[in-house]
């Protein structure tokens, strides 16, 4: 965990303000935000940086305040390209559950009231959303996300950029690929491969997506 003297939130949109409040609950101290366009909602919250001529690296740590896994993953590939040391950390809010058997990477985002079980593994970048459940022994991979009340069941695997939707069950033992989306109030019993778009209960597979596709 970075030194809590100054955390800046990548993006300054609505998922944004979530993560910021989730920073609070844990707290951390002075948060700003980093938008290029220099505006967003998070303005009500703390100043949006538009470049990073005057942030102090040495005492700031970076983390992800953007919903869409591909544009996360971008986002923080522009930050990295222009500061290569800079530090990425995790945010926990602390209604969050997390087994302390369970490994979080920096720059993981576990939003309220989710919970990650023992054995777990959630990996840079990924996000848990509000009322998410990542049960024992599984896995989210880097930039994938679990959507408001997504639940797994335990020994899951969710590749990178893998987006499971609001409400939707992943049954235990079941792999995702990356780039998937599975939509919102799914029931997933079966495998899904990599950039496929399933939804439906039972959740099948109904097209395929590029990476940079959009979710719906």
């Amino acid at each position: 965990m970075a030194d809590k003297s100054q955390l800046v939130i990548v993006g300054a949109g609505g998922h944004a303000l979530s993560v910021a409040d989730a920073a609070l609950s844990s707290d951390w101290g002075s948060i700003s935000f980093y938008s290029p366009g220099g505006t967003g909602p998070a303005a009500s919250m703390g100043p949006i940086f538009s470049t990073f001529d005057s942030l102090n690296l040495t005492k700031t740590a970076f983390a992800l305040g953007v919903g869409t896994n591909h544009d996360r993953e971008d986002a923080w590939g522009e930050v990295i390209k222009h500061f290569p040391n800079a530090q990425l950390t995790s945010v926990v809010h602390a209604t969050a559950w997390v087994s302390p058997h369970s490994i979080i990477h920096d720059g993981a985002v576990i939003l309220a009231h989710a919970s990650v079980g023992p054995g777990s593994r959630i990996e840079s970048g990924a996000l848990l959303n509000t009322g998410a459940s990542l049960d024992h022994d599984s896995s989210l991979g880097s930039f994938g996300s679990l959507g408001p009340g997504a639940r797994t069941g335990g020994n899951v695997r969710i590749g990178e950029r893998t987006m499971v939707g609001m409400q939707a069950g992943i049954l235990h033992g079941i792999s995702l690929g990356s780039d998937a989306v599975i939509g919102a109030h799914s029931l997933v019993n079966q495998d899904v491969e990599s950039n496929a778009v399933a939804w439906g209960s039972p959740a099948r597979v109904m097209r395929s997506r590029a990476r940079e596709d959009a979710y719906y």
